[in-house]
């Protein structure tokens, strides 16, 4: 994933030839220019072309269901003159022509209760039908009910999927497999969600306090550092003596899951596999987390940050719009709500627990994928993934890193070395693909969250009254003999 997110930053790549194309003919051209040589060894991006050649499919449907809506990132139903929705289009067509294959996309829009996709494939895996031959799955949802109730194919046996390959993130699907079996993939072909920091560089400047750039470089920006720029930047704003939205704060935002990315961000993890390789809820075993916690709750309690919980996204009367600049520092997925900025954003790593640490973690909580159990042409499952895979690493990615990165953050080169920094240190924790019917181990994972937000003072009472459980369900999951 490094050698492509790199190359995909760099200012020397141009947007597709879909995103100003004006028919579909003009899209056609442009993937038979990508697509039809297939004695080529390399895209001009430098990335070896997959040993996926030119197949006839005979039009089979590759269907697919997800959350995402569509021209977001898997599947574009037309051109829209829209970047990252005309590039995606472009690497649909991509696909089918070299395949001959009909790609086919199910939006699932009313989210309610996270299993909805499950809900939808379920029937038809249980009888035998080949209707879905892709699942795209919120960060934790449904993975326990796929494995479980053996609904989900196993990637590794996939031939056509080069899991070497930088467009697949080997080490994550190995780290998910399960007695040896890979039911859970995560690549470029997936959309990942990153939490980061943003900053006012306005703000900043008028308190004469650097930008931590060269703190960040030089590995040296962390927890402590972080908690010192946001503190003592209060100010009651609108006057009427109490700290509410209309005043201006060091740090303020949402806290959510982005919360519980710092946990990762000072390399803690919920679950990791032990010396035996099972998985284990390794939260009491860190030695770290009892001070990073402390000194976590000791910052939220700061005049200088306001916070506010999943509940009140919408509440007018509580939430803090970043863009309306007064707050020096927030926290939010890396994308593009804030372009629209009348100021100078900063982007910005979550901070190590300490210079020991040897470098930035962030955690992805955006999609996997699950491929049903049903499927019957298991090659050309493969061979869509693979292409859909790598045409996304090619096309898709560099119209989506063009369209976060324009003019706020491309015309500042700091920023951007901020980016290409926080795409090459994404890691994984899966204690939240597993936490979906673990009510315990959904309690550990949102710790930093829920601990925060309620002000729970002493961290150890949170691990006895989770920790013994969560492994306990984990053990049942994965047919280990509970050993506690």
């Amino acid at each position: 994933m490094k050698k492509i997110i790199c190359v995909l930053l760099s200012l020397l790549m141009i947007l597709p030839l879909a995103a100003c194309s004006n028919s579909d003919n003009d899209v056609n051209s442009a993937v038979t220019s990508a697509a039809g040589d297939a004695t080529a060894n390399e895209s001009s991006s430098g990335e070896p072309l997959p040993a996926v050649g030119k197949k006839d499919y005979q039009k089979s449907v590759f269907r697919m269901v997800g959350f995402n809506k569509p021209g977001s990132w898997y599947y574009a139903k037309e051109l829209e003159q829209n970047t990252l929705n005309d590039a995606v289009y472009e690497m649909n067509q991509v696909v089918e022509n070299q395949l001959n294959v009909q790609l086919e996309y199910d939006y699932i829009s009313d989210v309610s209760t996270g299993g909805e996709i499950f809900g939808k494939v379920s029937p038809y895996i249980m009888t035998g039908d080949d209707a879905y031959q892709l699942c795209i799955l919120h960060p934790y949802y449904s993975y326990n009910s796929f494995i479980t109730q053996n609904y989900a194919f196993d990637f590794y046996d996939l031939e056509s999927m080069d899991l070497s390959r930088s467009y697949w993130n080997k080490r994550v699907i190995d780290q998910l497999a399960i007695n040896g079996h890979a039911y859970i993939a995560l690549g470029a072909l997936c959309s990942y969600t990153l939490n980061i920091l943003y900053c006012n560089k306005g703000i900043l400047k008028d308190a004469k306090r650097d930008l931590p750039y060269d703190l960040v470089r030089n590995q040296k920006w962390t927890l402590d550092q972080f908690f010192a720029i946001t503190k003592d930047l209060y100010v009651d704003k609108n006057g009427n003596g109490t700290r509410d939205n209309g005043d201006c704060y060091g740090f303020a935002g949402l806290w959510d899951a982005n919360g519980s990315a710092f946990m990762q961000a000072s390399d803690i993890y919920v679950v990791q596999r032990n010396e035996e390789n099972v998985f284990e809820v390794a939260l009491e075993k860190n030695d770290r987390l009892v001070n990073f916690y402390d000194s976590l709750l000791a910052w939220s309690l700061d005049e200088s940050v306001y916070l506010w919980s999943f509940g009140d996204r919408n509440n007018e009367s509580v939430i803090l719009d970043f863009l309306n600049g007064r707050s020096a520092f927030t926290l939010a997925a890396l994308g593009t709500d804030f372009l629209e900025a009348t100021f100078d954003v900063g982007v910005l790593p979550l901070p190590k627990y300490s210079e020991a640490q040897d470098n930035y973690r962030h955690v992805n909580w955006g999609n996997n994928i699950v491929v049903p159990s049903s499927i019957r042409n298991t090659e050309m499952v493969g061979d869509v993934l693979e292409l859909m895979a790598y045409y996304t690493s090619t096309i898709v990615h560099n119209a989506y890193y063009d369209t976060v990165l324009q003019y706020k953050v491309s015309n500042s080169p700091d920023d951007r070395d901020m980016v290409m920094l926080i795409y090459n240190t994404v890691v994984y924790d899966p204690g939240i693909a597993f936490c979906d019917g673990n009510s315990n181990l959904w309690n550990l994972v949102y710790l930093p969250c829920f601990g925060i937000l309620n002000k729970t003072k002493k961290v150890a009472s949170t691990l006895r009254a989770n920790v013994k459980n969560a492994q306990r369900k984990l053990n049942e999951l994965f047919n280990i003999k509970d050993k506690t």
